[in-house]
């Protein structure tokens, strides 16, 4: 299957450093050159089971770390083979569970002085956002060790989802117990590790750290009324300080752009597992409507994109000044 890989992204998984870190990420503007509808990468199962392979890219401009650390997790475009192979939905089923093109939209951070890390792996193979523990027991055949299910599992989208964005069955059988381990092994622990490793460092520079955790949103909730372009979460006040939170509400809306706060996105395992708004150790979520930048459920709109890009960009300049 490394036919089906598209050129430019079989040269991006090449030329990962050994430990996923990349400084060359894309300006802002180079989102009116990217290919509209970012096709997903098949990864076939040699290169996949490579030490080489790295699941996440990490971007810095190669400076001393700022305070803020930012993560997108569900932007992955990469499908594993041993996926699609396993799984009764198709690929553009798959990809409902993607934050379309967000991590597009936060390229140009890296150059604010902001070290952002990418997942590259698609949702529906593992959610990094998902506590290692959040297992549906019985996606498995043989024993698996896990605590009660969580809201997220009984709705059939724990640490592996069991449905698609459409409620759709994702396997139509039992996944070996052993399954679990592997994946966690594979995408979620380097993920965390990486993001533990680089608010380990913001901090011990600064004194303080700020996770910036970017997500992309339906347009309409489930009863069809129209969301607000910037959804922020911070558990309700538990994992960002109130000065940090007005600050960003008051940036939002300076820019043009409604903003809420917690209401239906309060924040997920990363942003609550994070932040805590009484220390130096702080996180938001931000979720953003899919309807100020993409044409459709897969594809881009350039323009807007790179628009709503480079808004993004003066966000991170703006968090950097806040936070120092």
């Amino acid at each position: 299957m490394d036919s089906a890989i598209p050129q430019n992204q079989t040269n991006q998984e090449r030329t990962s450093l050994s430990d996923g870190r990349r400084s060359d990420a894309p300006s802002p503007q180079a989102v009116d050159a990217m290919e509209a509808m970012l096709p997903p990468v098949i990864v076939s199962d040699s290169l996949f089971a490579s030490p080489a392979y790295q699941p996440l890219e990490i971007y810095d401009n190669g400076n001393s770390p700022s305070p803020v650390v930012a993560s997108c997790p569900h932007a992955g475009r990469s499908y594993p083979a041993s996926l699609l192979d396993s799984s009764c939905s198709e690929i553009d089923a798959l990809r409902g569970l993607e934050d379309f093109g967000v991590d597009c939209l936060i390229a140009g951070l890296s150059g604010t002085g902001i070290t952002c890390v990418v997942n590259r792996v698609a949702r529906g193979y593992l959610d990094v956002n998902r506590a290692a523990t959040a297992l549906d027991k019985s996606m498995f055949d043989g024993r698996i060790a896990a605590p009660s299910a969580c809201h997220h599992v009984r709705a059939g989208y724990g640490l592996l989802p069991k449905l698609t964005a459409s409620r759709k069955p994702i396997y139509d059988r039992l996944l070996d117990a052993a399954e679990a381990d592997h994946r966690i092994t594979t995408v979620h622990t380097p993920y965390h590790n990486a993001l533990a490793r680089l608010m380990d460092k913001a901090e011990a520079w600064h004194g303080k750290a700020l996770l910036v955790d970017f997500h992309s949103m339906p347009a309409y909730d489930r009863l069809n009324n129209r969301l607000p372009d910037i959804i922020c979460g911070d558990g309700y006040g538990v994992t960002l300080d109130r000065t940090t939170a007005d600050a960003m509400t008051g940036f939002f809306q300076k820019a043009g752009l409604s903003v809420s706060w917690n209401h239906p996105y309060a924040g997920g395992f990363i942003t609550r597992s994070t932040g805590d708004a009484k220390s130096t150790r702080q996180a938001v979520q931000i979720e953003i409507n899919r309807d100020l930048y993409m044409d459709g459920a897969l594809r881009l709109d350039p323009a807007r994109a790179a628009s709503l890009a480079a808004t993004m960009t003066d966000f991170g300049s703006f968090l950097i000044s806040h936070t120092r």
